[in-house]
């Protein structure tokens, strides 16, 4: 310290190179005391200082000035007047120093701050509406990778001094708090958020790096929260918060203990781990829910959403355990109680689902059991039955097959493996299936299909869903209308996501025609058919691409006739005339003729349809090769086909208009 006063002086200058009060810092400061005539009582008092510093909450206040409008009294130091800090006016401070007690109040609007302390306790300070992006460095030092935005801190806080660590305990509120992270996957926005906080810093020694400990216990009472895919909008009862952590210098979090408590839908409590950019390495958790109704609006649009189940109803009870560490999932149990899950879209319904599921990623063997009363799929009822799992070695698989009634038949579920996300490798599911006897007039009206008799059945001996696509191994094999369907090379894309994409090569070998088209109203043709779709595609379940070709069997030694109907039908599709036999007015009077041959096929890509038949008749092509007498030959003219409206004469025949053969 330099003093330089003469006899008489009417200013006192002081230069401080730094000052050190444990809770605050400053840096090249300078005092100027004014007074009045010599023994006259002071009258004004200017500080400035390069650098003010507050460790506890790591703030940082560049080129401060405070100007003292009038001393009060010197001993004890009592003043008050206008502070500055970078340059702009900062709002008011007052100050009342002894060797006793330190007071200051600093007050801007209604922003406020009030220290206070004395020999015997720690530094105190209250505060009121104060920026939060004022104590962002403080928040870096908890959580780096995070950004405040917004909101603004009242409460109090305690900073003893005299010890070796850094203690902090604090009553806070934190009001229309915001913050992200710099990937979006961790934000929040209008939050109320009032807690109880202790903050510990032990210094580092021989024998241990500095230590930093973390309590808090609060509660969120308004606002938005994202924990990416999860969004919550706080409810009005509010959220209560439990969080126990600790870290080392330059490393993660360690969380030892965090609770949240959402009582109307979720109560979760566990354990984490952070790197030191704040990524989640660690996680364990216990949860339960009362209402999954609940549970479903407040925490996982997020999560079913993308997944295209972003109407599904649930309801009942449900609790369970599930762990996460870098490689991925690590442990899974899930429990249910007389729940109900309904898809609004009518791809799947479950009602009284009971029981679990236990996985593990080791080595350990856990048993469990899933049953329901009652299920659907795509209208498609089936009846109560129960899964018996076994996990060992990170994958769960079907303990024993399951055999249940669908349809007058039954759904037989022969194999099911299922193996989670691990490091770089994706998700994986494997089943194999069978069909037994189903109704197919049962099945046709839950499809809206013609009403087609008889049965269904057919295998799917492995089928492998994996990176958002399922494909069949082994393809399906239907025994349909006295002949067989064949479906290869089956592959289904995001099949309950947003515009779902199936892929297959489909055959159909010596197909009973009399009962087919009486199905559709297709008038009536005898006779067995082949044929062939290659290179099928469907998005969203509609028809964007095939190359189809059905052609009758020359080789069915059986009646071969076609009906006047579908003569006119199958010569609108075509754009026909009739060659080589028979006059137009004369087509009703005969009931049916007989034929050769008949064969169609389509070529689909743009939403167009390249037609052919049989064979080449001048500029069209022939549909129906006709023998005996009367002889009828239908030739198709139009090559190519608007798709829409192919399906709509298909539509117009099999719904039984007339149609004109020209």
């Amino acid at each position: 310290m330099l003093a330089a006063p003469e006899v008489g002086a009417r200013e006192l200058r002081v230069a401080i190179e730094r000052v050190d009060a444990g809770a605050a810092r400053a840096e090249t400061v300078a005092m100027r005391l004014r007074t009045g005539a010599a023994g006259a009582e002071p009258v004004g008092l200017t500080v400035e200082a390069g650098l003010v510093t507050l460790p506890a909450v790591a703030l940082r206040l560049d080129r401060v000035a405070w100007t003292c409008e009038r001393v009060l009294t010197l001993e004890p130091l009592a003043c008050e007047g206008p502070l500055e800090v970078g340059g702009r006016a900062a709002g008011r401070l007052a100050v009342d120093l002894s060797e006793a007690r330190t007071q200051a109040h600093w007050s801007q609007g209604r922003r406020s701050i009030r220290v206070d302390k004395d020999l015997a306790s720690p530094w105190r300070v209250a505060a009121q509406r104060i920026p939060l992006v004022w104590l962002e460095d403080f928040a870096k030092q908890l959580w780096a990778g995070g950004r405040i935005s917004d909101g603004m801190l009242s409460g109090s806080l305690s900073v003893p001094v005299e010890t070796p660590e850094t203690r902090v305990d604090a009553e806070l509120r934190l009001d229309g708090l915001a913050f992200d992270t710099p990937d979006g996957l961790l934000a929040g926005a209008g939050l109320t958020v009032p807690l109880t906080l202790r903050y510990v810093t032990t210094p580092a020694s021989a024998a241990a790096p500095e230590r930093t400990r973390l309590t808090l216990r609060g509660a969120l009472k308004a606002g938005e929260l994202l924990v990416s895919p999860i969004y919550l909008a706080v409810p009005a009862a509010g959220v209560g918060l439990q969080l126990d952590a600790e870290s080392e210098a330059g490393g993660g979090w360690r969380l030892s203990h965090w609770q949240w408590e959402d009582a109307g839908a979720l109560t979760a409590v566990g354990d984490a781990s952070l790197d030191a950019a704040g990524n989640v390495t660690g996680l364990a958790a216990r949860w339960r829910s009362p209402d999954l109704a609940g549970l479903r609006a407040r925490y996982l649009d997020g999560v079913l959403a993308p997944a295209g189940f972003g109407e599904l109803q649930l309801a009942g009870q449900g609790s369970g355990a599930f762990g996460f560490d870098d490689e991925g999932l690590s442990a899974l149990d899930v429990d249910l109680r007389e729940a109900i899950a309904i898809d609004p879209k009518g791809r799947f319904s479950l009602a009284g689902l009971d029981g679990g599921v236990r996985w593990s990623r080791d080595s350990a063997v856990a048993n469990s059991r899933f049953s329901w009363r009652a299920a659907a799929l795509y209208g498609i009822g089936i009846e109560a039955g129960q899964l018996d799992f076994r996990s060992s070695e990170g994958q769960l698989a079907l303990a024993a097959p399951l055999r249940t009634g669908m349809l007058g038949g039954h759904l037989r579920l022969d194999r099911l493996v299922w193996r989670p996300a691990r490091g770089e490798a994706p998700l994986r599911i494997e089943m194999g299936l069978a069909l037994e006897a189903l109704d197919l007039g049962s099945l046709s009206q839950r499809l809206g299909w013609p009403d087609f008799e008889g049965t269904i059945g057919g295998t799917l001996p492995n089928a492998l869903y994996e990176r958002n696509r399922v494909s069949f191994e082994g393809g399906l094999a239907m025994q349909l209308f006295g002949g067989e369907v064949r479906i290869d090379d089956l592959a289904l894309e995001r099949p309950f996501g947003v515009a779902p994409s199936l892929a297959a090569n489909v055959r159909f070998q010596d197909i009973d025609l009399a009962p087919l088209t009486g199905a559709f109203g297709f008038g009536e043709i005898t006779g067995r058919l082949d044929g062939r779709i290659r290179d099928l595609r469907l998005v969203d379940w509609t028809p964007v691409a095939f190359d189809a070709r059905l052609l009758t069997d020359r080789n069915w030694e059986g009646s071969r006739r076609v009906s006047q109907r579908a003569v006119q039908d199958i010569s609108d599709l075509g754009g026909s005339g009739l060659i080589a036999g028979l006059q137009a007015r004369l087509l009703r009077t005969f009931d049916d003729f007989g034929y050769d041959r008949i064969g169609i096929g389509c070529v689909l890509k743009d939403n167009r349809c390249a037609m052919s038949g049989l064979k080449k008749r001048g500029d069209g092509y022939v549909i129906i090769d006709g023998r005996g007498l009367p002889r009828i030959e239908v030739v198709g003219f139009r090559r190519s086909v608007d798709w829409p409206t192919l399906v709509s004469r298909l539509k117009d025949a099999t719904e039984g208009d007339t149609l004109r053969i020209e």
